[in-house]
């Protein structure tokens, strides 16, 4: 069961609890004990605020407010599809944090797993071991996996969610958007006209749609609109969703268990795959078998790896930010291969944006990434972060394998 707590303090606090939330290993302590960390040291909390958003130039927080509500033992797939509807062409307004699986090995898994959960487990731990990139490692875990995460909206939106949350099959995602909608009349005393919603993640269906970006504009960033569709893994599609720039219309989830596809990193050793391909078989065993019986728990099974179609919707400053976060070098590869590069190339055929697209290597000639993430881009060991060739070459360099197969 999902543990569900409405926090209000000063702001610094709760980015510095979001912080350690999103940065602190699960076995040291729950959201209560990291909360009660930032409290006995206030001045302490906001120096660690501030260092941390300075360093790695993260704004996001520069988006919270002064009361949040956190999110215990969230299972990794609940996460995704609340992040799925917070975006400014669906017009829900969010942000916030959750524990990084790039960073942080989750520890325990949702009962509905069974087995199943203690298998990938198991085998994420062998791939850890075979030194597998925790990023990449991620992969092999399913859906069911449990996180934890904190969130901000004013309460229009936190309503918005609500009815979305409550109109879905999975008994996990009707006890969230409950929670919302008891929050928002607890908290605020507010009663509000339900809006209508714009786009939802379907269960049901499974309706193809070809591959391809189409761009559009006028001469100035104002009218640039993006259409993409493409393929990557649910692992990509959950970073992708929480830029909350872009409506990303990802594929109905019985469609995704049709395909039967999963992405495959290149860091894999083929022992690594071997076991991957096996968790690969028993996943799509158990999502058929819940599927045919209507049961929307097979959500669970799911692992992050496993390839879904997205529609991609975005419009003027939205596009640009999503070539600049995502083709750099330290962005994770995938996320890079299938997004970044791809949107930034189309966007590279307007000669007035040229000097705004992209990594900030080229854009800004000079590398701004954190020292610990600089070691990660081919393109820094190359050009120390000035780079003085053409943009085609630089993306051909931070370009990477992308490998699938299909059960």
């Amino acid at each position: 069961m999902v543990k569900i707590a409405f926090l209000k303090d000063e702001t610094f606090i709760l980015i510095a609890l979001a912080l350690k939330i999103s940065r602190t290993p699960f076995e040291k302590g729950s959201i209560d004990k990291l909360y009660k960390e930032c409290l006995a040291d206030r001045q302490g909390s906001r120096e660690f605020a501030n260092r941390v958003m300075s360093k790695f130039r993260h704004l996001i927080p520069g988006d919270f407010l002064d009361y949040a509500i956190t999110l215990e033992d969230i299972s990794r797939f609940a996460a995704i599809y609340l992040w799925r509807n917070v975006s400014a062409p669906n017009q829900i307004f969010g942000a916030g944090l959750e524990t990084s699986f790039r960073r942080i090995s989750p520890v325990s898994y949702t009962g509905t797993l069974g087995s199943f959960g203690k298998m990938t487990f198991k085998s994420y731990e062998e791939a850890l071991g075979l030194e597998v990139p925790r990023e990449d490692a991620k992969y092999i875990l399913a859906e069911g996996a449990l996180t934890r995460m904190i969130f901000f909206a004013p309460p229009r939106y936190l309503l918005k969610l609500a009815d979305i949350l409550k109109s879905t099959l999975l008994p996990e995602l009707k006890e969230i958007g409950e929670k919302f909608d008891l929050l928002v009349k607890q908290k605020f005393h507010l009663k509000m006209h339900k809006e209508r919603i714009l786009s939802k993640w379907k269960f049901w269906t499974t309706k193809p749609t070809n591959q391809g970006i189409k761009l559009s504009g006028q001469g100035t960033l104002e009218t640039i609109s993006l259409d993409m569709t493409t393929r990557a893994s649910l692992s990509t599609l959950a970073d992708l969703v929480r830029q909350r720039q872009m409506l990303c219309n990802i594929e109905s989830l019985q469609g995704i268990t049709r395909k039967r596809t999963f992405v495959i990193p290149s860091s894999f050793p083929e022992e690594t795959g071997e076991i991957y391909r096996e968790l690969a078989k028993k996943a799509i065993q158990e999502q058929r078998k819940r599927i045919k019986k209507r049961d929307p728990s097979f959500v669970y099974f799911l692992l992050l790896g496993q390839e879904a179609r997205v529609d991609i919707y975005g419009k003027g400053a939205g596009v640009i930010g999503i070539s600049n976060a995502r083709t750099s070098g330290a962005a994770h590869w995938e996320i890079r291969n299938k997004i970044g590069i791809p949107i930034t190339r189309a966007l590279a055929k307007y000669e007035f944006l040229l000097n705004q697209i992209g990594p900030r290597c080229w854009w800004q000639k000079k590398c701004t990434e954190p020292k610990d993430t600089k070691a990660m881009c081919k393109a820094f060991a190359q050009a120390k972060g000035r780079w003085k060739g053409t943009l085609e070459q630089l993306l051909q360099i931070l370009d990477e394998p992308y490998g699938t197969f299909t059960i």
